[in-house]
Formats: C-alpha cells, structure tokens, sequence
C-alpha cells in the first residue's frame, strides 16, 4: 500500500511546538526536592493524548511518577507494535555554562539548519514528539491498518529504569510483537545495545590515627588492589573478544570512589571503610553470570592472599543493576520494515549501529523476549552535554520513519 497520505498528514509545525512544550517543563529527578519529578510532563502529555483522541492509561510507578500508557487500535488480526520514548532527563549541571537557557526550547538558525536547544530536546522528547506524532499521522491519514501501535512514555529511563520495569511488571508488554525505542541515535537503526552490570563493593578496614597506620588496618589499600585486578581483567576479556563492529570494547570503569563511606572525611583519619561504584559495559560474547563470578573470584583470591593484620583485605559485593547486552537480526520484519522507511524517507541506503549504553529496550528484550530496534533523531553523542541540541529537519524526519515502520511492520 501507498502511506503518501500518511506523510501528508504528518503535522510538522504542530510537532515542533508540541516538543518545545515538553523541554520548556524541568523534569530532572532530584529525590531531596519536592517536585522535582516528571510529573508536569506527565500532566501536559497525557492530556494532550486525551484530547487528541488516544486511549490513556495512567500507571503511577512512584510518587510523582507515572508512565504513560497509550494505543492507537486498528483493526483486529495484525500486529502490535511499541514505541517508547521516555519523560524524565538528566541534571543540567552548572546552568551557568550554558548559552541558551536548558529549559527555554529557543531554535535558532546554525550552519543553515535550525536548531533547537534545551535540555532533553535530544535526549529524548524530540524523540517522544516523533513518535506521537507519527501514530497521529497514520490515524489522521484514516488509511486502514490491522494490529495496534502502542506508545509507552515511562518516567525514570535515566535512573534504574523503574519506569519500564513497571510497565512490564503490569503486563502492558504482553502481546507486543516488536519494539521501537525512540532514542538520539542519528537515525541510525541499532541492531545491538551494549549491557551494564553495577557493582558497589565495600573494602572494610579498621579507623585510626593516620600518623600510627599498624594500629589499624586501612581499607584504601584494598580498594587499590581490586582496581589493578580489576584493569587486568579488563583487559583479558578485550583481547579475549577483540572490538564488536558496532559497539566498541568491553569495559570494567570504577567510577565512583568514597572513602569513609559515611562520616567526615579527614586527612589524619584512616577510615573504617572505603566503597568503590563499578559500571561494566557488556558485549556479545560476555556472560553476565560469568563476570559475576570473576569480580567475586578477584576478591575470594585477595581475601586468602592478605587474609590477617594491618594488611587484611576484606570486602563485600552489592549488585545494583544487571542489564543483559541485546540484539536483532537485520532480517527481522521490525528491521527490515525500519530499513525500508529509512531509505524511502531519506533517500539513500540505511546505517546499521550499536548502542553504546542501555535503553529502556533493553528489558523489553531481556524480560520479555521482544524484539527491540533502537532509532531517532539527534547526535548521539550530544545527550547529556551542555547546550543539548537537535535539528529541527532531523525530529521530522525521525516521525516519518516511526510512521511507516510503523505500518509496514503491523502488514509484516
């Protein structure tokens, strides 16, 4: 079937205004700030849903944070397809370094394009407008379609991803045959996405003056132990699997490192613990359960190597996340219906990709069995910068896309 009218019916000005509306509202979770929520997009989304006509569910996740849940139903006998684009984003850092206001939506003409700033007009409300806006068009075309277009716009993908973990936990995933995650991805269609395990191991040690070391037992050393053990598995697990096409090299990255782990740190106190916050990066390859063992094997040997005096290394594991790395073959329908609306919409032959971090997709596939395909409009290394930014021709052309993958995947 022809979905020219579908394209024609895309309102292009009314999208543009509909994502400055949801930038221009801060949702920034800050759990010590009374509001500081998605609550506002929340609010304004699902009412502009409503009067547009959709099927709205609300599901609260948490105080303040509620997913949103919405179909568009054709008729009986075809396929359900998700779209996904999520509310919150993240903190805007020191305001005072950014030129254009993060929460201002302000489009202005750069290198003849125009552009559109603020925080999350990237990552991913351009996105979430996109998708919207897409399954608009195809209800506003009145083409016929069999199957459902399902639109889910959780709260939290920036956190631990409560937001889609709830949706699937209420069983709203159920039925869905093939998921779009709408995500900065410069259009490209992202076959893989990257999985993270995380970690927080807490080094135990003994508190003492720091000018009499012996009389206690400082848990830094330990720490510092467990990252030159740490490098050396990383490395081992690079040169075991070598670099993935598209998504790069696994990676073992403490990033967070705290010692003591409560109280006031002081230059002449050895502290009674120290804690280290671990994000590994997953490839194909790279079992889960298999890195489990060996972060857990590097502490059992460095417990038995300096197992008493002031030298004792003791440690505990918490694991804080587990999100399995993904993929989809390039001949499934959902790829293939994506590939063909890429090249129809943008005229030359589609980019296959890798996601370098998790999305929501992630335990859609991994819980599920979905099938996930990651794209959209926006550089993809421009989220979470300062002056984020996206290009209005871009958020257009990512709508048209979701429109007729859309269609061609239900008639799949």
């Amino acid at each position: 079937m022809n979905y020219e009218k579908v394209l024609e019916c895309l309102d292009t000005e009314g999208l543009i205004r509909f994502v400055q509306d949801v930038v221009r509202i801060d949702s920034v979770y800050d759990p010590g700030v009374p509001g500081a929520d998605e609550s506002r997009v929340t609010e304004f989304v699902s009412k502009f849903l409503r009067d547009d006509g959709f099927e709205v569910h609300l599901d609260e996740v948490a105080p303040g944070r509620t997913n949103i849940v919405a179909f568009l139903r054709g008729e009986a006998g075809g396929k359900t397809i998700l779209m996904e684009g999520h509310q919150d984003v993240v903190s805007i850092g020191n305001r005072e370094e950014w030129k254009y206001d993060p929460f201002g939506a302000e489009i202005v003409e750069r290198d003849g394009k125009k552009v559109m700033y603020g925080r999350g007009s990237n990552d991913t409300k351009g996105n979430m407008g996109a998708a919207i806006f897409a399954a608009r068009a195809i209800r506003d075309s009145k083409i016929p379609f069999k199957g459902n277009i399902l639109l889910c716009i959780p709260v939290d993908e920036e956190g631990m991803m409560i937001g889609i973990k709830h949706f699937i936990e209420k069983g709203w995933a159920k039925g869905v045959d093939g998921a779009l995650i709408c995500e900065p991805e410069e259009k490209h269609l992202c076959v893989f996405q990257k999985g993270a395990l995380r970690f927080r191991i807490t080094f135990h040690g003994t508190q003492c003056h720091g000018c009499m070391p012996l009389t206690g037992n400082d848990p830094n050393w330990a720490l510092a132990r467990f990252i030159v053990e740490l490098r050396q598995l990383e490395n081992f697990e690079k040169d075991r699997l070598g670099k993935h096409e598209f998504l790069g090299w696994p990676s073992f990255t403490p990033t967070v490192l705290q010692a003591p782990v409560t109280g006031v740190a002081q230059l002449n106190v050895v502290p009674k613990e120290a804690s280290l916050a671990l994000d590994v990066r997953t490839v194909p390859g790279q079992e889960h359960d298999g890195i489990r063992r060996q972060i857990q094997g590097i502490v059992d040997r460095l417990s038995r190597q300096h197992s008493s005096g002031d030298d004792k290394f003791s440690a505990t594991i918490e694991q804080l996340d587990d999100r399995p790395w993904t993929e989809i073959s390039r001949d499934h329908p959902l790829v293939a219906s994506a590939a063909r609306a890429y090249r129809e919409v943008m005229g030359w032959e589609e980019i296959y990709d890798g996601v370098p971090g998790a999305t929501d997709g992630t335990f859609l596939q991994a819980w599920n069995n979905i099938p996930v395909l990651v794209t959209g409009a926006g550089d993809r290394e421009i989220p979470h910068h300062v002056d984020e930014w996206v290009e209005i021709d871009d958020v257009i052309e990512a709508s048209k896309i979701f429109a007729l993958t859309a269609l061609y995947f239900m008639e799949s």
